[in-house]
């Protein structure tokens, strides 16, 4: 029988699963906090146990959704001895997670609209920018980025193309995906060459 603190984080991990699901098909307003307790297998009482209301579970479902992306991208970053190539594929890594209609559900709908831009920035800032940030940095100390080109304005800047490489190039076709994913590498290849 499991302990009731790990029963506990199950039954959150459930609600979490279960809305993240539910929220990216149906979108967040169409989804009531009813749905998801029933949709879980839990009391509407367990539910708020755990989250204060919809949005507070919402807020749970996209942490886990950067912290897995992050994850995801963390993985993918790591195979070349060249730290802009390693850049290259953890934004690779990035398009390829945001190509999932749920996750652009999340994080370029429903989590800006709910939680606001600036909630929905910090809950980047530790993830996904962290893992971009530490890769420009790595980048820099190798001398493969101009090392006098600031490594917070660099990371707020290419993080702000790979969202809108998401929102322009993930709506359409493959085509215009590859374009999105191309411009990308000539970017990144283009400042390597001035370092």
């Amino acid at each position: 029988m499991a302990r009731n603190p790990e029963r506990s984080a199950k039954t959150r991990q459930d609600i979490v699963t279960t809305a993240r699901r539910l929220f990216g098909k149906e979108g967040y307003t169409s989804v009531s906090t009813p749905q998801i307790a029933d949709a879980s297998g839990v009391s509407r009482g367990a539910m708020y146990h755990h989250f204060r209301d919809k949005a507070a579970i919402l807020e749970a479902v996209i942490e886990a959704e950067f912290a897995h992306i992050a994850g995801i991208i963390d993985t993918s970053a790591t195979g070349s001895q060249d730290p802009v190539e390693n850049l290259v594929e953890g934004g690779e890594a990035f398009l390829t997670a945001m190509s999932d209609p749920v996750t652009r559900q999340l994080l370029l709908i429903d989590g800006p609209a709910v939680l606001g831009t600036q909630r929905m920035t910090d809950l980047d800032t530790c993830t996904t920018t962290q893992t971009l940030a530490e890769g420009i940095a790595a980048a820099k100390t190798a001398g493969r980025l101009p090392a006098d080109t600031d490594t917070a304005a660099l990371t707020s800047l290419m993080s702000g193309a790979y969202d809108r490489a998401a929102i322009d190039g993930f709506g359409h076709d493959a085509a215009r995906q590859l374009e999105m994913r191309q411009a990308i590498r000539a970017i990144w290849f283009g400042l390597s060459r001035l370092s």
